[in-house]
């Protein structure tokens, strides 16, 4: 695989996992914007679901 294909596929990845990663981000985003750190959980299922759009973009 050449590198044009190679960042092709990674594009393609992100854009079909682009609502994912802005979910995640909005999700962290509103305890902040209430004035509190995000709790354990809330951490976690963020790094879970990047973590996996992740490995989604990775695999192409």
């Amino acid at each position: 695989m050449n590198y044009t294909q190679i960042a092709i596929s990674a594009v393609e990845a992100l854009v079909q996992n682009g609502p994912t990663i802005v979910e995640d981000i909005s999700a962290l985003l509103k305890p902040l914007k209430e004035g509190r750190e995000p709790t354990a959980d809330e951490w976690a299922f963020a790094r879970q679901q990047l973590d996996a759009a992740n490995e989604a973009v990775q695999a192409g």
